[in-house]
């Protein structure tokens, strides 16, 4: 079987949080059409609890389910899934993605599993625990290139002594160490009146360097500039991403949004710029 070149999530280090300050909320802050995207693809049925999403160096993508440490390649414009790489058993597998030569996964435990070839070109499999735990449902996984490092979003408690916020920590990729407090915090009351905006999976722009933040519960996604400053929040109302969990861009913009199914089949949804 063909392996392409995984590595799997890795948690770091953190300086002082930036936490955002209330704003409104502002439908127009992303460049996409979220309520008309140009193209919605059923994946296969293995993939119906398709969890995490990344753009790989072929191409094509790279997503999960929340099940089984297996990784799968699909295609973007078909959604068929074109390889596996089975890289650890049972598990709540919610985070992927591409960083250099290397694809991490995050499980919800806060463990990262790092993925790349060895100097033969057989696939490694590399465990990494952080300090994050169950009580964190670590969910969200994006690739910081400028400061080299991986972000990771907690769906639930941010830790000690943080109130009301959600909290997303960064994980040192050269180092392979995680600071004991997030890099930014979302005031929760800034992002959702309701309280109901959990993080389930994260994403930078490429062009901007925005911080996008998913979330599957209200389904939404926030937008920050790299210096934790809230831009605004735009909801994902459409009946083809009923349960959003994967967020992804290709390097011209493209939005990729992958969502489990609840009455039928998992979905990719893609979005082309609009500006």
């Amino acid at each position: 079987m063909r392996f392409v070149l995984f590595a799997l999530l890795a948690l770091g280090s953190c300086a002082d949080a930036t936490r955002t300050a209330p704003g409104p909320e502002q439908p127009d802050v992303l460049p996409y059409r979220l309520d008309a995207p140009d193209a919605v693809i059923a994946l296969s049925g293995e993939l119906t609890e398709t969890s995490a999403l990344t753009v790989l160096p072929s191409g094509r993508l790279g997503t999960l389910q929340d099940e089984t440490g297996t990784l799968y390649e699909i295609h973007p414009a078909t959604g068929a899934v074109v390889d596996r790489l089975v890289f650890d058993g049972a598990g709540d597998f919610e985070g992927l993605e591409l960083a250099g030569d290397a694809v991490w996964a995050l499980r919800s435990d806060g463990d990262l599993f790092r993925l790349a070839r060895d100097s033969t070109g057989t696939p490694t499999a590399r465990k990494v625990e952080t300090p994050l735990k169950s009580r964190n449902d670590t969910e969200g996984l994006a690739y910081d290139a400028a400061n080299h490092r991986l972000l990771v979003a907690c769906k639930e408690w941010p830790g000690h002594d943080l109130d009301d916020v959600r909290a997303i920590y960064a994980f040192d990729l050269a180092t392979e160490t995680m600071a004991e407090r997030p890099v930014y915090l979302l005031d929760q009351a800034a992002v959702d009146t309701d309280l109901r905006f959990r993080p389930s999976a994260l994403a930078i722009h490429p062009a901007t360097g925005q911080i996008y933040v998913l979330s599957s519960v209200r389904r939404a996604i926030a937008v920050l500039d790299p210096d934790g400053t809230l831009l605004g929040v735009a909801d994902l109302h459409l009946d083809a991403a009923p349960q959003p969990e994967g967020i992804a861009f290709a390097a011209d913009g493209t939005l990729y949004i992958s969502s489990e199914g609840t009455t039928g089949p998992g979905t990719l949804l893609r979005f082309a710029p609009t500006r």
